[in-house]
């Protein structure tokens, strides 16, 4: 419980003064217009600080949960099992059927194939211009959405305020299993809606033609890193920076304690005595959603090795990100839910 204790003391000695003017790299999720907009973004410290709550202060009525949706790393199954819930979405369908027009804010239905009909805030925080329309809208204030998805959590910063903060929680997944992945995913994506993830140059291509010929494979680089940190290059302080936002700001979860860890989110967001909740945990959770069947890489391999390379800084938060959820599981002993 040390780790847990100190959160606060340790979050204030970290310096940080510096506002971010977020570079110019690209993330493996962002659009043409993303990369335009973000660098034209600046997010202050302050913002992190003031906007989103610490994880070992009380939830308030006024907080909003956000979901730090990390390509590839289960984020489809939990938009499909809250929503499946009941529970009021923002995530990229908000905007669909005409909605991205709308003046005001608004809760709408879809209806997927198979599935009850879903509820969504008529926003779409997976882009970066909607996260500012968002802002502009009062989604925070509004109080509309139960879960917010998104790619971009400083960013996403911005829709919050000190009285109305957002409360970060995600699913992490080794960085190496997740950059293969991606790798196959981008051959095979051709229902995505953006003109980006489907990489129709990549058909036919191995992981390791990819990695030594290709310059998108570049892309592929410390992704958790640069997300919460918005650099491309790191030292050793920037890891402890990184490691101190999720200590203090993160509910964290692995892929491989998928389970264990969707049952501590409902537990700290009172979502675990949802009616639908067992059901929807074995149609979303249990079967999956969004699943693309692939070779798994051998550990011992070229491209496993030029793909820890690429990922050392990643691979040492998520050794980290490990040792927090063990220690994060101290918060759901002797809880009566």
């Amino acid at each position: 419980m040390k780790m847990m204790e100190n959160s606060k003391r340790s979050f204030r000695k970290i310096a940080l003064v510096a506002t971010f003017v977020l570079a110019g790299y690209t993330l493996l999720w962002e659009s043409p217009n993303d990369i335009k907009g973000r660098r034209a973004v600046s997010v202050t410290d302050d913002q992190y600080k003031q906007n989103v709550g610490n994880l070992s202060d009380p939830l308030k009525k006024r907080d909003t949960p956000l979901y730090w949706h990390i390509p590839k790393s289960s984020g489809s199954s939990m938009k499909v099992y809250y929503g499946c819930m009941g529970l009021t979405l923002v995530t990229q369908s908000g905007t669909t059927a005409g909605h991205e027009h709308d003046k005001t804010l608004q809760v709408w239905e879809r209806t997927l194939p198979g599935w009850s009909p879903v509820k969504f805030v008529n926003v779409d925080t997976s882009k970066i211009e909607g996260v500012f329309r968002a802002k502009n809208l009062g989604l925070a204030e509004s109080g509309l959405a139960d879960v917010v998805f998104s790619p971009f959590p400083p960013i996403a910063t911005a829709m919050f305020t000190p009285s109305h903060q957002a409360r970060f929680f995600a699913l992490f997944r080794h960085p190496v299993e997740r950059a293969v992945s991606l790798f196959y995913y981008h051959q095979v994506a051709t229902w995505e809606r953006n003109d980006y993830t489907y990489r129709p140059e990549l058909v036919g291509m191995t992981i390791e033609e990819w990695l030594t010929k290709s310059s998108t494979a570049a892309e592929m680089k410390n992704p958790y890193m640069r997300s919460l940190l918005h650099k491309q290059r790191f030292n050793d302080d920037d890891l402890e920076k990184a490691k101190d936002i999720l200590r203090t700001k993160f509910l964290v979860g692995l892929t491989t304690k998928m389970e264990e860890s969707v049952d501590r989110f409902d537990k700290y967001f009172g979502w675990y005595d949802n009616e639908k909740r067992s059901e929807c945990k074995r149609k979303a959770i249990q079967k999956g959603v969004n699943k693309n069947p692939h070779d798994a890489l051998k550990e011992d391999s070229k491209a496993w090795d030029i793909l820890a390379e690429m990922n050392k800084w990643d691979l040492q938060l998520y050794e980290f990100i490990v040792q927090l959820y063990e220690e994060q599981g101290e918060l759901f002993l002797n809880r009566d839910d």
